[in-house]
């Protein structure tokens, strides 16, 4: 039996995962020093298949482009990641926070055309998180920030910008808990100011730690 407290944030570009997941890395640092052992991790990773991913979204010119490669290398790098990073960190007990998951590929992969059963069948069986936490931002908002954000990192992800693919993109995020009803996942209103996004988290944190 697993000691350690898997967490997830996910959702839409925009979101303010980031910014989550730094308030929550505090917040669970500053509760007690039975939680001094906290891990950040993100998806892809900077393991071998994550650092093929990167190479391959260089390259694409449109979301086809390598599609299956990339629907694999997902796979398999989330299979590392569990096996090399979060597994070992939570049987030393430490409490992992992960921004992105398998809900991410489920809802991007099928956004972007990929057969949907496909997709749910690749990730539906890879270790649930203690609990994971859907950040909801509405389309044209998320659409904003952005196009507000001038980073390299926004740049490489414009094919994913239009209002159009992000609507959809949202509203297969939402439609997770529905389809995994056994997993702890939580939709968090995101189009609120930051403390209150936060103040809507907490009690679930609260709840999740071991």
């Amino acid at each position: 039996m697993r000691k350690g407290t898997f967490i997830v944030f996910d959702g839409i570009s925009g979101c303010g995962k980031g910014t989550m997941v730094k308030k929550t890395f505090e917040y669970i640092y500053d509760k007690s020093k039975k939680y001094d052992n906290i891990l950040i991790t993100d998806e892809p990773t900077r393991g071998p298949h994550g650092l093929k991913l990167r190479e391959y979204f260089k390259k694409q010119k449109s979301s086809a482009d390598y599609a299956e490669e990339i629907f694999q290398l997902f796979v398999d790098d989330r299979k590392w990641h569990i096996e090399n990073i979060i597994k070992p960190s939570l049987e030393k007990n430490f409490v992992v926070i992960c921004d992105r998951y398998k809900y991410s590929s489920i809802a991007y992969q099928t956004a972007q055309g990929k057969d949907f059963n496909k997709v749910f069948a690749a990730h539906k069986n890879f270790l649930a998180p203690d609990l994971a936490l859907i950040l909801d931002v509405n389309p044209k908002e998320a659409h904003r920030r952005m196009h507000s954000e001038k980073s390299e990192k926004r740049k490489e992800s414009d094919k994913f910008r239009s209002i159009g693919f992000i609507s959809n993109l949202r509203g297969l995020f939402l439609g997770q808990p529905k389809l995994l009803p056994e997993e702890n996942i939580k939709v968090i209103d995101a189009n609120v100011p930051i403390e209150e996004v936060f103040a809507q988290i907490k009690p679930f944190l609260d709840e999740a730690l071991h």
